[in-house]
């Protein structure tokens, strides 16, 4: 039996820490909680949710603390999350068969995980979460650590798992956010000085400071990415984002379908060009790029909303509803909502949105649809 440990490293999250672990608990061998520092509950509750606990002051590189939580796992595989993340029940019950007929080369999965904030809104990043248990796989980088090069460089490869992740991480408060937005941009700033040829440094920081409304600051640094990486489609897709948040559609537009250039077949790049047209006022073209997510790749479910949001901009209200129920029913989450959004001044989060401008919400576009279906009926 292929056996898994769920690792996580803590830091005051005793407001969250217990739905995370329950998400996966029964398909989870073992529980290993790595606490860095915590002031509140987070101690108490992860001593009784673990099945190993351990501290570990934080020392200013996320890689230690979570390499001391490898150290204490004993599964074939390992799982690690956050603790404001939350595996939704259809990838949870999946994950074993998944990892048990695992090709034998393949020695990581990512998860693509959609990044919610408190008014529904959302962004997608693959993730690598999963992992084959080896001794020489551990994670590197002080910050934006990763175990990608580790695993390859074990002449292992990685792959899509095909399931999804959900992170509430943006539902902080607005507070909160910018704070934590300040740290990751001191510690990207230092280890671009480091760097200064990695051009994933500036590019974080882009998009970090567009989060701020910083725009003209994030443009200079998404320029300064692409001179570094100019045949980089990731590269070339933050500097698309930037744009984006800068209120320029056709430059955009421009700006997505040249980072599409070079990388044909990823659905986030369609997604987005999809995004760009809509936006642009061309929803049939982005129709096209919306139906070639859903078939490159069935795990971006939001490719179902935004052909729902051409639906509804076509007047096609009962089609709207079909696409919105089903995107709802792949992701419950997409219903998440928090009425203190509306006590938030925060202009810039929509910037970050994998929707279109203007996007309120699964549940707002559903019940608006739903209206109109029974309006066009009567």
């Amino acid at each position: 039996m292929t056996t898994v440990t769920l690792c996580l490293i803590v830091k005051n999250e005793e407001d969250c820490l217990k739905r995370c672990v329950d998400s996966v608990r029964d398909v989870v061998s073992e529980v290993v909680i790595v606490d860095t520092g915590s002031s509140d509950a987070t101690p108490k509750i992860a001593g009784g949710l673990a099945d190993t606990y351990a501290e570990f002051p934080f020392q200013g590189d996320f890689s230690k603390a979570r390499n001391k939580a490898l150290s204490l796992a004993s599964g074939d595989w390992v799982l690690f999350l956050d603790a404001d993340e939350e595996v939704p029940a259809t990838s949870a019950e999946a994950l074993p068969g998944l990892l048990a007929n695992a090709a034998p080369e393949v020695g990581g999965m990512t998860l693509l995980r959609y990044n919610f904030f408190r008014d529904a809104g959302f962004y997608t990043t693959p993730e690598l979460k999963l992992h084959r248990r080896r001794p020489g796989v551990r994670y590197e980088r002080a910050i934006n650590e990763s175990l990608w090069g580790s695993i390859v460089g074990a002449g292992a490869e990685v792959a899509a798992s095909g399931l999804v992740l959900n992170h509430f991480g943006h539902c902080r408060s607005l507070v909160s956010r910018e704070e934590k937005a300040a740290r990751y941009l001191a510690t990207f700033e230092t280890e671009s000085a480091r760097d200064p040829a990695d051009p994933f440094f500036p590019a974080f920081r882009a998009l970090i400071l567009r989060t701020l409304g910083r725009f003209e600051e994030a443009r200079d640094l998404a320029e300064r990415a692409r001179s570094l990486a100019p045949d980089s489609a990731l590269i070339n897709m933050f500097y698309a984002h930037v744009t984006r948040a800068l209120g320029h559609p056709e430059r955009t537009l421009a700006a997505y379908q040249h980072a599409l250039s070079l990388a044909p077949d990823d659905p986030a790049l369609l997604n987005m060009t999809g995004v760009a047209l809509l936006e642009a006022g061309r929803a049939d073209a982005a129709a096209e790029f919306f139906n070639a997510v859903a078939r490159v790749d069935p795990t971006y479910i939001h490719a179902r909303i935004n052909l729902g949001l051409v639906a509804q901009a076509q007047e096609r209200w009962s089609d709207a509803v079909e696409l919105f129920a089903e995107a709802l029913a792949a992701n419950p989450a997409f219903g998440h909502y928090d009425w203190n959004s509306h006590l938030e001044i925060d202009p810039f989060r929509a910037t970050h949105f994998e929707t279109p401008f203007g996007y309120r919400g699964l549940g707002y576009h559903l019940a608006y649809s739903r209206m109109r279906a029974h309006q066009q009926e009567a």
